[in-house]
């Protein structure tokens, strides 16, 4: 029942994402060439590689660590598009940015995962076969959002009531979920916090930084920049949270997995760390 539940609020909240895009939000990112690049390089590259860097340095392993890496590998969702308009970043970027990046995640998440579970947990103890992951997260992340760009697109009127709604209800699945995610792990959560809190922070602040970084070297305008950091520093915990749910038996036992938690805490840190972010950004 709580993979049904979860796997609804996940679709119904990258449905939500949908009807707020257009088939050219999807090709802003295409208009120059280098904003194209950044993404890429900073998202689909450096995100899974700083978090693989730091799983290695503070040396977590097992089921966290494979959390870690699955939100090293989720898009960025609705909040990083409002963060980058309230850092006075380009809006259209961080849309264009968050829809290919939604699009994508089935092919990498899998693959990502498939390089990296060997590593932090033995093959065996871990049900993961990159096809069928795929295409889950494709039913339940990818195709969702082109539905809701679909409907936005043959009933834009439609689409445009829908969404007012569908964005309240879609963040209060989120916070549904990140609450039961945190509860259902709790011990988990508490006994692994000093080595697991650090890591995340870390990385949240590495990939802020790093987009800044990027952003610089290739050129870009000051709003493009606040915008690959965003979307750099803020992953969609629900993506995360329900993807690590599928991998584990404990559904079966009325608890959430502890491959979700990473994500969970993420989606809390992530919210302290942008403020300041945003205060910065604003003030340039």
């Amino acid at each position: 029942m709580i993979e049904v539940v979860l796997a609804a609020s996940l679709a119904f909240i990258m449905f939500s994402l949908g009807l707020s895009l257009k088939p050219k939000d999807f090709l802003v990112a295409f208009q120059e060439p280098k904003n194209l690049i950044a993404g890429a390089i900073v998202q689909v590259v450096l995100l899974p590689l700083v978090a693989f860097i730091l799983l290695n340095l503070f040396g977590l392993q097992r089921q966290l660590a494979i959390g870690v890496m699955i939100l090293s590998c989720c898009p960025g969702g609705i909040t990083s598009n409002v963060m980058t308009k309230f850092s006075r970043g380009d809006v259209a970027l961080s849309i264009s940015y968050t829809s290919l990046a939604s699009l994508v995640t089935a092919g990498t998440l899998p693959l990502v995962l498939g390089l990296t579970a060997p590593i932090f947990l033995p093959q065996q103890e871990i049900g993961l076969s990159v096809v069928p992951l795929s295409l889950k997260v494709f039913s339940l992340a990818t195709l969702p959002v082109l539905l809701g760009v679909w409907l936005n697109q043959i009933a834009s009127k439609l689409a445009t009531r829908w969404e007012l709604y569908c964005n309240r209800t879609a963040n209060i699945l989120f916070v549904l979920v990140l609450i039961g995610a945190l509860m259902s792990q709790w011990d988990v959560f508490v006994s692994n916090l000093p080595i697991l809190g650090p890591i995340l922070l870390l990385l949240n602040l590495l990939m802020l930084s790093i987009g800044l970084c990027v952003g610089r070297l290739l050129g870009l305008k000051t709003p493009q920049i606040t915008s690959l950091a965003v979307e750099a520093g803020f992953q969609n915990g629900t993506i995360g949270i329900v993807v690590g749910s599928l991998m584990s038996d404990e559904l079966m036992q009325g608890a959430l997995s502890s491959f979700s938690l990473p994500s969970a805490v993420y989606s809390v840190l992530m919210l302290l760390t942008i403020i300041p972010f945003v205060l910065w950004r604003r003030s340039l």
